[in-house]
């Protein structure tokens, strides 16, 4: 009976090593430090068909205790940006107002598929009193903690979730489970 114990354990390991599910869904955030202004790209990298309605950076929990910098005095530092997005091909439905020091954005969006990217621009700055190139300057390891939730709709209906944190490259992969 050897053999029989044998096959057990290499369907056990087959079922380990299989891919993740395709329905469930993928998100990748990254961060970009930027002079006129920071860059945000968001790729829905989920392989099932998947639309991205929402996403929301919290920047609660980041090393550097970072605010978007969006009008000249308050808790930013230097050089303000407004929310500005790059391009609109996945179906954003209006542009944030982000007031200056807030620690939250959200956006919304109706045509945001599977194999899309969008990008925006928008200013942060961190807090702290010794800061890696200064409060107007964030590194990506000072966005490391936040977080960025996905809300995505599948065809039929369902609805996923996705989660993610930064990391010190400034990258946040959202990773959800199985689609409702």
């Amino acid at each position: 009976m050897p053999w029989k114990l044998g096959s057990f354990v290499l369907v056990i390991l087959v079922l380990a090593i299989r891919p993740a599910d395709a329905c469930a869904p993928v998100v990748e955030v990254q961060f970009f430090e930027s002079g006129g202004g920071d860059i945000f790209t968001i790729a829905n990298k989920s392989q099932s068909p998947l639309r991205l309605e929402s996403l929301t950076i919290r920047l609660q929990g980041s090393r550097g205790r970072l605010v978007f910098d969006t009008e000249d005095g308050g808790p930013g530092y230097s050089m303000p940006q407004q929310f500005e997005a790059v391009d609109n091909d996945v179906g954003l439905v209006g542009e944030p107002v982000v007031a200056d020091g807030a620690e939250e954005l959200r956006l919304q969006f109706k045509a945001f598929t599977a194999g899309r990217r969008f990008m925006f621009v928008i200013d942060l700055d961190d807090r702290l009193a010794t800061s890696d190139f200064g409060q107007a300057v964030v590194s990506g390891a000072e966005i490391e903690g936040a977080e960025a939730i996905a809300v995505l709709r599948e065809v039929g209906g369902g609805i996923a979730t996705a989660r993610g944190v930064f990391h010190a490259d400034g990258r946040a992969l959202l990773l959800g489970g199985l689609c409702v």
